[in-house]
């Protein structure tokens, strides 16, 4: 027998004699279970439709602005109801990648400060729903997901019921993949609202340009892109303009960008820059240096990925992205520029942090995406004095 054999016998013959003596105190436990009266019993909670919880609480319409908080979408006043990440009148002049992207409310977040003990959505999707959903933090901590998936349907969404009056800090994270609208937020009849406000530790958000890792593909819930990390490892607010594909760095998609006022741009067009030469993105930098003189500006190139592991082509296009990124922002460094900053794709997902890939292996999962925010975060937290 080898060693490796002996060592496996030596640890399941003692685990199976355990479970063995077990066997006699569990079969005595399941009798006694058997005979206890019905009225004895402990219920046992699950997500049926006949034990859900009801949710008894009164709609309010949405948007009110005195009640609800809009974080992370920097047109909703003008756009509002609709959820979108760019100006809906200057929708049909955007290229189509970011057409197909901007609908969804990737960053979007709702702040609501009141004492309620139940909190509902009505919502309509107007795609498809997928397993990002949309995450409940109280009080800075996670609480819940709830996720619509039948498109155009209204439906009474259950984010939390039965909790104590005191007063909470609520954040709802909005999906990343999917265009939904808001109808109505039910609370409480008696609620007592706050102003739907808080203190950052910058007056100003960050801004993020890029693809799909900007945007978030792969995460599992939209609370855990590496922008919402960040946000509330740091306590910042963002605007994510990840248009997954899209990341091109077309003049009028800067435009947008260069138009909101921020405390630091972080520039991630990843792949989907593809084979351009560095002209766009140093024109992107530009742009903004040019607007934003002393705001910040981080530059990342692409993360790996396997992909590039075993894709002649696909490799040779990630070298490529990352050496024009890299040129585009060394030449402004090298003018002179002290505040650009780059910081390459590999330290921050690295070929040895594959597992963080989510199973297309391309893009991070939320342990990919905690493994970028806290390699970002020195950065940014450096840059922007925190």
């Amino acid at each position: 027998m080898s060693t490796r054999s002996a060592l496996m016998t030596g640890c399941v013959l003692p685990l199976l004699g355990l479970a063995l003596l077990g066997l006699p105190a569990r079969a005595a436990e399941e009798g006694a279970r058997r005979e206890m009266p019905v009225a004895a019993s402990q219920p046992v909670a699950s997500e049926t439709a006949e034990t859900k919880p009801r949710l008894d609480v009164g709609w309010l319409p949405f948007p009110d602005p005195a009640r609800f908080g809009v974080l992370g979408l920097h047109w909703f006043d003008a756009n509002k109801p609709k959820l979108w990440r760019v100006p809906a009148d200057v929708f049909d002049s955007l290229p189509s990648g970011v057409k197909r992207q901007c609908r969804a409310p990737a960053g979007g977040r709702l702040l609501i400060k009141c004492n309620t003990s139940s909190l509902g959505l009505k919502v309509v999707p107007l795609s498809k729903g997928n397993s990002s959903g949309l995450d409940v933090y109280v009080n800075g901590r996670f609480f819940r997901s709830v996720a619509a998936e039948e498109p155009n349907t209204e439906v009474s969404l259950t984010l939390f019921t039965d909790l104590d009056r005191k007063e909470k800090e609520i954040v709802i994270y909005l999906p990343y993949r999917q265009e939904l609208m808001i109808r109505a937020i039910g609370v409480d009849k008696d609620t007592v609202f706050r102003t739907p406000e808080h203190e950052f530790a910058k007056p100003l958000p960050i801004v993020f340009y890029g693809s799909s890792v900007c945007q978030g593909s792969g995460a599992y819930k939209p609370g855990m892109s590496y922008e919402a990390i960040l946000g509330r490892a740091l306590n910042v607010d963002f605007v994510n303009l990840g248009f997954g594909g899209a990341g091109k760095a077309e003049p009028n998609v800067v435009d947008l960008v260069n138009s909101i006022p921020a405390c630091c741009y972080v520039f991630d067009l990843g792949k989907s820059y593809g084979m351009q030469d560095k002209a766009a993105f140093k024109r992107m930098l530009q742009t903004v240096r040019a607007s934003h003189p002393e705001v910040p500006i981080v530059c990342m190139t692409p993360i790996t990925s396997v992909r590039e592991m075993h894709s002649e082509e696909y490799s040779q296009r990630s070298l490529h992205t990352r050496a024009v990124m890299r040129e585009a922002a060394g030449e402004l460094m090298q003018a002179g520029d002290r505040n650009v900053y780059l910081l390459e794709g590999p330290d921050l997902l690295g070929f040895d942090d594959h597992d963080g890939l989510s199973k297309d292996g391309v893009h991070p999962t939320d342990h990919g995406y905690t493994i970028i925010a806290g390699r970002l975060a020195p950065t940014l937290k450096r840059v922007l004095g925190l």
